[in-house]
């Protein structure tokens, strides 16, 4: 959160010139009466003894458990510059905010992270409706939202526009940037764009290094307090307790400046008592069908069912950093439990972590930002009923993937009973504690009554999730498709046809995720995944709308060169049509289909044999190879466990051009 990365202009903190070296603010400035960090995580206690007396959380249950007379400002999913829209609708807003509204541990809503005015015109008033419905649910708690003000006179324009956004803009003026000294002024522009703007506000000051910014000294920190100390601000902002591998926790310089001046503040003693950070009792316990998710290119979120309550984690096997777990909003129904999620922010992108879930020890990493491989599979079950299931999990696990995509059909567990729900994800354990679990959702997992989606959206994340109209009541509402970005791939998953709304409304959405990967040269290619087929031979053959929908996005779209599909027990693939390649990848685990009818005269290439892909991924190609799986009755291909079946590569645009006038 609060990043920006434009170099910044120049001002004081009464929006004059000042030359040469700034000169001090009266030193007499008081701190004000709420002080906010960010990211604490679970070192709330050690915070708040600090002077710090609003922390960062995510949730109530975190909210009710933060020391002392510290109170929560909630986190509640931010603003997709990508996409125009909320992450997280008003539907499920407005149950959050509902049963925060008496809280006294919640101080207010934290709604949006830089939204970008320039690239969604209609943000800012996007921004007062949320803020009126808030307001509507829960009377008296503010929000507030963080403008970018690192880009210059970009920023000076859009603070303006940001007005009535929300209760208080944040101000993120960085002036520390890395072989230079800080530029104060900026600060000061800053200052006099929201006095003149009319606007309430807090000064976000710097407390971190990167690869843009550098450390403050323990004077430049004072400085940046007292300046916006002296300004019209009515709270303060500290970022960050953690970032970039980093915590504040290791200034101590820095740390003695901060708990000086917090406790200048209005009713705080000069000489309080430090609050000790005690050992939690938490750390030990069971954990199983545990696996992880991608939640943002910075973020994961784990699941487990077991006693295990916490979650360590850091770069080593010594950890450093704990996450307590708390129950997930919708409640799996397949065993007793309990059921657990963490989820783990401030990590660096494409990064590998260390961590502990009770007795369990691995490693997860966040998005990859190079190369990478990834693995699909679907139509899987639970090894309890299929016994092909154990052996292609074994032979994912050996693939090594950064995350495994499962396009739907993910137990069985209407046709087999719940056990067979948990069985399933310890199945997975053999790659799910290292490799992230990507679903999309199947009809196995919502079109009979003897299984519904509280099973899966309890337990698996969705990125940048999305609802879709129709969705079943149970397990409503959201969740439903999302998408992620992975090294030079963005990934778009779609939905269940609950309705034909469902992919209709999916078309309109993912067009401007397409659209918007179409104009960043860091994306070179866009996947679709999915449980339906739009192009199929096999036992359920192509969903006529699906394929018109995917036709016109292929057409629109260069970059959008793959679709990765189930329900069809076989394996498929198409040559590309409308620049887009499908392929089925059905074989699981659970039982093989016989085909519907003959070779398509697009089909490359089909088998009924169980498989998995395995797809390797650079900036100039995706090689995808399909992997012979366990042997089982029904199959029309003998091969042997392991070896490669069919491959295809597609390359860049670019690059095609050119293998094509090559060959």
């Amino acid at each position: 959160m609060l990043i920006g990365f434009m170099v910044a202009a120049l001002g004081d903190a009464a929006g004059k010139p000042l030359g040469g070296r700034p000169s001090a603010p009266a030193e007499t400035s008081k701190a004000p009466r709420y002080r906010y960090m960010i990211d604490s995580g679970s070192s709330a206690p050690l915070v708040a003894s600090y002077g710090w007396n609003l922390l960062d959380v995510s949730s109530k249950w975190r909210a009710d458990r933060l020391p002392g007379r510290t109170r929560g400002l909630v986190w509640l999913g931010d603003y997709d510059n990508s996409t125009c829209a909320w992450e997280v609708s008003d539907k499920e807003l407005r149950r959050d905010v509902q049963q925060m509204a008496r809280d006294r541990k919640v101080f207010g809503f934290y709604i949006s992270d830089e939204p970008d005015s320039n690239a969604c015109p209609a943000a800012p008033a996007q921004h007062r409706a949320r803020t009126r419905l808030i307001h509507a649910l829960s009377p008296g708690k503010p929000t507030i939202l963080v403008v970018d003000s690192n880009s210059g006179r970009a920023t000076l324009e859009q603070i303006p526009k940001w007005a009535g956004a929300a209760d208080i803009l944040g101000l993120d003026p960085y002036p520390c940037y890395r072989g230079k000294r800080c530029h104060f002024d900026w600060i000061g522009r800053v200052i006099t764009a929201a006095n003149k703007a009319r606007v309430s506000y807090w000064g976000v000051v710097q407390a971190f290094a990167d690869s843009t910014w550098r450390w403050p000294t323990n004077g430049e920190e004072r400085h940046m307090l007292l300046q916006w100390a002296a300004s019209r601000q009515s709270g303060y902002m500290t970022f960050s307790w953690r970032w970039d591998g980093h915590t504040l926790k290791e200034r101590r310089g820095l740390l003695g400046v901060f708990k000086r001046f917090n406790r200048s503040a209005p009713g705080m003693r000069s000489a309080g008592r430090t609050t000790r950070l005690r050992p939690r009792r938490t750390l030990g316990g069971t954990a199983t069908e545990l696996h992880y998710a991608y939640a943002g290119p910075t973020s994961v979120k784990f699941d487990w069912t077991g006693t295990a309550r916490s979650l360590r984690y850091g770069p080593t096997m010594r950890f450093g950093s704990v996450v307590p777990a708390r129950h997930p909003r919708i409640t799996p129904f397949s065993s007793k439990g309990p059921f657990w999620q963490a989820t783990i922010t401030g990590l660096r992108p494409g990064k590998r972590y260390r961590y502990a879930v009770g007795r369990v020890k691995s490693a997860f990493s966040t998005p990859p930002v190079g190369r990478f491989r990834f693995d699909v599979e679907a139509d899987v079950g639970a090894s309890s009923d299929y016994g092909a299931v154990s052996a292609t999990q074994k032979q994912i696990a050996a693939d090594k993937p950064a995350f495994v995509i499962l396009a739907g059909d993910l137990t069985y567990g209407n046709d087999h009973g719940q056990q067979a729900v948990d069985r399933h994800f310890n199945d997975v354990m053999a790659w799910s504690r290292r490799a992230a679990y990507m679903a999309a959702w199947g009809n196995h997992e919502w079109d009979e009554s003897t299984d519904d989606l509280r099973n899966y959206k309890g337990r698996i994340g969705i990125p940048h999730a999305h609802a879709s109209p129709g969705a079943p009541h149970e397990g409503c509402c959201g969740a439903d498709w999302g998408w992620f970005d992975a090294g030079g791939v963005r990934f778009i998953s779609y939905p269940e046809p609950y309705t034909n709304a469902a992919w209709t409304n999916w078309q309109g959405k993912a067009a401007r995720l397409m659209a918007a990967a179409q104009r960043d040269p860091r994306i070179h290619f866009v996947v679709t995944f999915g449980h339906r087929p739009a192009y199929s031979t096999g036992h359920h053959p192509g969903d006529k709308l699906l394929a018109s929908i995917m036709d016109a996005l292929g057409d629109r779209h260069s970059k959008y060169v793959l679709n990765l599909n189930g329900h069809s027990h076989d394996y498929e693939r198409f040559v590309p049509i409308h620049h887009v390649a499908h392929i089925t990848a059905g074989g699981g685990g659970s039982s093989l289909e016989a085909w519907s009818r003959g070779r398509d005269s697009r089909t490359a290439f089909r088998a009924l044999h169980l498989e998995h892909l395995r797809v390797d991924v650079s900036a100039s190609r995706m090689r995808i190879e399909a992997f012979c799986g366990p042997p089982s009755s029904g199959q029309d291909l003998n091969c042997r466990l392991g070896t490669v079946i069919d491959s295809y590569t597609i390359h860049t645009p670019r690059r095609a051009r050119a293998k094509a006038r090559d060959d």
